[in-house]
């Protein structure tokens, strides 16, 4: 069985339906109403066999301007179109409005069909009719369709109608099969005995039974119980085949038309996108903030135009602009959109996007512009550069592919490529590759180096900056872990230099003034001399005549040269510390001690002693069994 959709297009009463049915050999109208008007309202979906035996899926869209919203979600996964036109008639306003879509949908292959050929007064209307269809289809993806007058009463032309679209079809590249599926909503009812079954054209990736399916909007997960391929049970699907999923568990409200089905994970949300838009030729000039209608597969969504180039887009011109949604959509990079105007609604433009879930852009920005332009030129390494260059911190392939939409395999190759050519700098974190840009790095680099120096001028006696306050000030959004991956780099590259968790340019240490240094030794020989009963850092300090912001900076500095320990409220030379700690291993090393016991072994009171010990418990030197403690 072939994966290819061909879907029809047209005028209403041009025949769409009855050439369908000569074709297939079924009538697609299968509502009451329809069959009453004798006009399409909904969408018909059959097989069409075709004589080299290939079986293609059909799509039968209304005519009529009124269900043009209809059509929309018919021909938003086709792969080929049949445009007809009556012989009685020829072109008609919505041949032109469908044409248009197809060609802002960017579908170029196709079969135009001259219908009720057995209609028209002689050889030489039909000429006339081929010549105006050659005119209207010239300036389109469908200037090179062949052209084919048949009757669907008479069967006169069917046979070379089948042949032509045999050769088209031969010609559709294939959609692919790998990595992500999705699946646009264009029906959706409730079978007894099955419960909730959707329908749709399956525009990527495969579908199989058992598989877990995000229905957006909202994001819910379900599982697929079962498919069905033009009414046969299957247990996979593939992109471009018209597919029935049964889902388990959700109503049929929960998947309306204009819902979607795809892989977990893989669509987003947006009420912002950013677009490349065009306008069509016979359509009015678009102002700044406009209000239109957007169509996406098979959802449809108010927004407005913000042009971030000019105030006003020409008609048959192109501009990128974001579009802000009053409802939500999920589209992908690369999605076509179909534009309507808001009222009286009609189609006057197409969109591709660009960027699924941009900021808000300031507008009359060469950056943004220069930005939109690379994007729109589809290179999928500036693809992935583009969305790396979003993200705050470094990332794993995971996460990438998650913001990328596209599955990790397909990355692999894109990233490699991109690291032959020094495009990405790489952290190892705990056995994994992380990734991140190299201006990006090479910015926070300078940012963090003039940080030091800045911080090295300010505060000469302290040994560095901690990485916690470097973190919350220049990597809020990167992990202890990536940081510290990102540290040990620049270390190793001689930028900086790291010291526990301390930071400092190459080659820095403290460097104490006289006076200074003076007040430092006076200090060091008062906490030695105190011993267990150290005086008081404010009283001592006052003493000595030093001014508060000082005596913080020495207090700094004393702690990070490992002189004076701080236990608790009480600070200790640190040399005490180490001989309180011999002291009692000395004496109660093998049976443990209590508080009164450490007290008098030290010579000190339970003021000092008990913060004392404390430190050791929470340095794990000892710990505490109810009132004693032992060495660890």
């Amino acid at each position: 069985m072939g994966h290819i959709i061909v879907g029809t297009a047209g005028h209403v009463d041009h025949g769409k339906t009855a050439l369908t049915a000569r074709l297939t050999g079924i009538n697609t109208d299968r509502l009451p109403e329809e069959k009453k008007r004798g006009m399409t309202i909904e969408l018909g979906f059959v097989p069409l066999v075709l004589p080299d035996g290939q079986r293609l899926g059909l799509i039968d869209v209304p005519g009529h301007e009124k269900f043009v919203k209809n059509m929309l979600a018919g021909v938003a996964g086709i792969d080929m179109v049949l445009l007809v036109v009556a012989a009685d008639e020829g072109v008609m306003p919505q041949t032109r409005e469908h044409l248009h879509i197809i060609h802002l949908l960017g579908i170029d292959k196709g079969v135009v069909a001259i219908t009720k050929s057995d209609l028209a007064e002689s050889e030489e209307w039909l000429d006339l009719i081929r010549e105006q269809v050659r005119e209207l289809t010239a300036p389109t993806s469908l200037k090179d369709a062949p052209i084919v007058a048949c009757s669907a009463l008479t069967g006169h032309g069917i046979d070379e109608l089948l042949g032509k679209l045999s050769q088209v079809a031969a010609s559709v590249e294939s959609k692919p099969t790998s990595g992500h599926y999705r699946l646009p909503v264009d029906r959706v009812f409730s079978k007894s005995g099955f419960g909730t079954v959707v329908t749709g054209t399956l525009w990527m990736g495969k579908l199989r039974v058992g598989d877990t399916v995000q229905i957006w909007p909202g994001g819910r997960k379900a599982r697929v119980r079962g498919l069905q391929v033009h009414g046969q049970p299957v247990e996979e699907s593939q992109a471009g085949t018209r597919t029935a999923v049964n889902v388990a568990g959700i109503d049929t409200e929960e998947a309306p038309r204009s819902s979607w089905l795809a892989s977990p994970g893989l669509l987003r949300e947006s009420y912002r996108l950013d677009v490349e838009l065009r306008l069509l030729a016979d359509a009015k000039a678009l102002p700044q903030r406009c209000r239109v209608h957007i169509h996406h597969g098979t959802a449809q969504a108010l927004g407005r135009v913000d042009l971030l180039d000019r105030e006003e887009l020409q008609p048959g011109a192109a501009c990128y602009c974001q579009l802000a949604l009053e409802e939500p959509l999920p589209p992908l990079r690369g999605d076509r959109l179909i534009i309507r105007s808001y009222s009286p609604m009609h189609t006057i433009g197409g969109a591709t996007v660009l960027d699924a879930n941009p900021p808000k852009h300031k507008r009359y920005q060469d950056q943004v512009i220069q930005q939109l332009k690379q994007r729109a030129a589809g290179d999928p390494e500036a693809a992935l550069l583009d969305v790396l260059g979003k993200e705050a911190a470094p990332v794993t392939i995971k996460t990438l592919a998650k913001d990328a939409q596209t599955p990790a395999d397909e990355l692999c190759p894109l990233l490699a490529s991109l690291q032959e050519q020094r495009r990405l700098y790489l952290l190892e974190i705990d056995g994994d590759t992380q990734y991140l840009l190299p201006e990006r790095a090479e910015r926070l680099l300078s940012d963090t180096l003039a940080m030091l120096a800045d911080y090295h001028g300010k505060y000469p006696l302290r040994a560095g900056v901690a990485d916690a306050e470097l973190r919350s000030r220049l990597f809020p959004k990167y992990t202890p872990k990536q940081l510290a991956a990102l540290l040990t780099r620049w270390q190793e590259e001689g930028y900086l230099q790291t010291s526990g968790s301390l930071v400092s340019k190459p080659g820095f240490s403290p460097r104490p003034t006289a006076r200074e240094q003076a007040w430092l030794d006076q200090l060091s020989v008062a906490y030695q001399a105190g011993a267990y009963e150290p005086p008081d850092w404010a009283e001592i300090t006052a003493a000595l005549q030093i001014p508060p912001a000082d005596a913080a900076e020495l207090l700094l500095y004393l702690g990070e040269q490992g002189i004076v320990i701080r236990c608790g409220e009480i600070l200790f030379a640190a040399e005490q510390v180490d001989k309180a700690v011999q002291t009692l291993k000395e004496r109660y090393g093998n049976t443990g001690f209590t508080l009164a016991e450490a007290r008098d072994a030290l010579g000190s009171s339970r003021k000092f002693i008990l913060p004392l010990l404390e430190y050791l418990d929470n340095h794990k030197i000892t710990k505490r069994i109810e009132d004693q403690r032992v060495f660890l």
